[in-house]
């Protein structure tokens, strides 16, 4: 079964992260993905989108890292992936 990676809400910087962690708003960051990717070992992973965007730098790094992954990867638009979103779909 695939390891699935869920990008919600925000898309944000590594170093931006705390500030929606607590203020308890949903966001997403390359750290975020770069973890769950080591969590998966290699195996297929499914990310499911549902973001209206946020930080392009960020997005970019999101779609770099999935990119770079050597395992297979599907990505599935929930409802919305706009602005900086659209870019982390391009990874599939």
């Amino acid at each position: 079964m695939p390891k699935k990676i869920d990008i919600r809400g925000v898309i944000v910087q590594d170093g931006d992260k705390w500030i929606y962690n607590w203020l308890e708003i949903t966001a997403t960051s390359p750290a975020d993905v770069r973890n769950a990717i080591m969590e998966a070992g290699g195996d297929d992973i499914t990310v499911t989108i549902n973001s209206g965007g946020g930080d392009v730098q960020a997005g970019q790094e999101i779609y770099t890292i999935l990119r770079g992954y050597t395992g297979r990867v599907v990505i599935q638009i929930q409802s919305m992936a706009a602005s900086a979103a659209s870019v982390v779909a391009m990874a599939g």
